[in-house]
């Protein structure tokens, strides 16, 4: 996966093209190709069986966004004010027939300044086709996937886009990050195994950044649902990331040692935790008016897929060189330990909310039961195994529903077994084994029967 810049043959970009402008372009673009593939979409399995019967305007909508940032990316490629002298150049290369080899010397920084302008203008032009589609009545799947084939065509076939489409742009490190990495991979002997391992935390940290662009474009309520584009990349990405392990890496260890062993649980964890995203926490933003709402839930999925990349660039790291130090890679990074230590002491105040409304069921508790169980779904749920979710989801929807408070006492001990179980369940994990629950009440018997709960 080579580092490159496009358009290098040219004057114009020989010395001063940005490369975080290439890498942007390249992601937005590649986000633009997976939103138009149905696998790819933030869809429930439900809306997925049935997605002959959707309506695709608001999917549009979001494409619109990301070619008019596009435009706006290659905009800055030309420099401020230079767009004009573009557009004039191209309008007199026109009006010249066949120019001789001497001129055609002395206008090669035109002609690179022609050509990228004719990229704005196509972007342009797919912005405003896109723009009148976002405002139909209906579009129906099949009308949705063929005008992907013209957009996504159109821009393969251009020659300074195109390049983006069938190259890989490395993401650029930081100092201690490379310093990290680097005697990570000294300590591989086999250059083959150390070429897959380097590429695989290429992929990782490429990953990271991609995250880092979704929370620069859920900042303005009036782009933050072109980051869609991006979770879906990452979906395409991380789906070719797992296949490479097992049919590349996985081969070339031995079953049962614990490099084999970290592959395997990154893998699983890989496809758990984009699931997720993709399956419950997206599912209807593109569809969502209330821009509060839309940044939680955009915001909710970003923080599941940086805590995922930075997880597994660390475990697969500590593998080979344990003296590593996951907040020196990354300041922000939580540990499984801090992570689970949260999560119990999320799941208890829960339960003393669940209690304090049995004790009182009236609509001031009723309505701080709701506001914990929505706090602890867009917080600390994310690191309860997936299964769990949809019980939240169940007991969510159940409390929030207009009735009188007392009809939901039933409900609400119902929770409360289910809550003191996962407690149960969290203390159990091997991080926590030294840090017992000082709570005694969470592990007194509770009347009833309690669903079934994972870690």
């Amino acid at each position: 996966m080579p580092r490159f810049t496009v358009l290098e043959t040219s004057a114009l970009f020989s010395n001063r093209v940005k490369y975080d402008y290439l890498f942007e372009m390249e992601m937005w673009l590649k986000g633009i190709e997976r939103f138009f593939v149905l696998d790819f979409l933030p869809l429930s399995p439900f809306e997925r069986s049935h997605a002959s019967l959707k309506n695709y305007v608001e999917e549009v909508a979001v494409v619109r966004l990301g070619v008019g940032h596009l435009a706006l990316l290659t905009t800055h490629l030309l420099g401020e004010g230079k767009e004009d002298l573009a557009s004039f150049l191209q309008y007199l290369e026109s009006q010249v027939s066949r120019p001789g080899p001497a001129a055609e010397g002395a206008r090669r920084k035109g002609s690179a300044e022609g050509e990228l302008a004719l990229v704005i203008e196509k972007l342009d032009d797919f912005s405003r086709l896109l723009d009148e589609l976002a405002h139909v009545p209906f579009l129906p799947l099949q009308t949705y996937l063929s005008l992907g084939r013209v957009v996504v065509g159109t821009l393969k076939q251009d020659p300074n886009l195109g390049v983006l489409f069938r190259e890989n742009l490395r993401p650029v490190l930081d100092r201690g990050s490379k310093q990290s990495l680097s005697r990570v991979l000294a300590s591989v002997g086999d250059p083959g195994q150390k070429g897959a391992l380097a590429a695989l935390f290429v992929e990782l940290f490429k990953g990271l950044r991609y995250t880092e662009r979704i929370r620069e474009s859920i900042g303005s309520p009036a782009t933050a649902k072109r980051a869609l584009l991006v979770f879906g990349l990452i979906k395409g990405e991380t789906e070719a990331l797992c296949r490479f392990i097992r049919r590349r890496l996985l081969p070339r260890f031995q079953p049962d040692t614990p490099l084999a062993e970290v592959l395997d649980r990154l893998v699983f964890s890989t496809e758990m935790e984009v699931r997720k995203v993709m399956e419950v926490e997206l599912v209807d933003v593109v569809l969502m008016k209330d821009p509060k709402l839309v940044y939680a839930r955009l915001e909710d999925a970003c923080g599941i897929l940086r805590d995922l990349f930075q997880q597994n660039v660390i475990a697969l790291a500590e593998t080979f060189s344990p003296e590593i130090d996951g907040k020196a890679l990354f300041p922000d990074y939580r540990t499984k330990l801090e992570q689970s230590l949260r999560l119990r002491d999320d799941l208890w105040a829960l339960v003393q909310t669940t209690q304090a409304y049995q004790k009182g069921p009236d609509r001031k508790s009723l309505k701080a039961l709701v506001e914990g169980l929505d706090g602890f779904r867009r917080g600390s749920m994310r690191h309860l195994m997936f299964k769990d979710w949809s019980l939240f989801e169940r007991f969510h929807a159940g409390f929030s529903r207009e009735r009188l408070p007392k009809a939901f006492v039933p409900a609400a001990h119902q929770f409360e077994v289910f809550l003191r179980t996962l407690v149960r369940e969290v203390s159990k994990r091997s991080v926590l084994s030294s840090h017992p629950f000082r709570q005694s009440r969470a592990f007194r018997p509770a009347d009833g029967a309690a669903p079934e709960a994972n870690r």
